[in-house]
């Protein structure tokens, strides 16, 4: 599948085209999107995008309805409601997005994070990745437990 046409604009240079490989048909205005919002939340543009920076919170969260307002998106989708964004960044194996949908981080948000953002308002994050943590640690403690046992054959 080639890339779809790209939408003219002759003051603005040649949108990105995305990392993350579709295999299903996707028209024009998505697929360039995803490649745009796979650029802003790049180890290429983080390293040189302060501002984007310090919107991430403590745990890397950026607001997607600030994403949807840069106008570089907004130019994309014709302006239309955040939801495509949203959409858009689900499709995308670079970022990953909260259960609610509100929030988008980039794979690899530690090293991007500033010594003075906010704390997190992402709670649910903190709560799964405790869960998963116990989970780890339950599993060894049931390995250890079966090192222990021990069989008695009798004669």
């Amino acid at each position: 599948m080639g890339a779809p046409v790209q939408p003219h604009s002759p003051n603005a240079p040649p949108l990105p085209t995305p990392v993350t490989a579709i295999t299903f048909p996707l028209d024009s205005t998505r697929w360039y999107l995803l490649g745009q919002l796979e650029y802003y939340l790049s180890v290429q543009n983080m390293a040189q995008d302060l501002f984007l920076r310090r919107q991430m919170d403590a745990q890397g969260w950026i607001p997607i309805s600030l994403i949807a307002s840069f106008n570089r998106v907004k130019q994309i989708t014709g302006g239309i409601d955040n939801g495509i964004v949203r959409d858009v960044l689900t499709l995308s194996t670079t970022v990953e997005i909260n259960a609610v949908g509100d929030y988008v981080r980039m794979m690899g948000w530690e090293q991007f994070v500033l010594p003075d953002a906010k704390q997190s308002a992402i709670s649910v994050d903190k709560l799964e990745h405790r869960v998963e943590v116990d989970s780890e640690d339950a599993k060894e403690d049931e390995e250890e437990e079966e090192d222990d046992v021990v069989f008695v054959m009798g004669s």
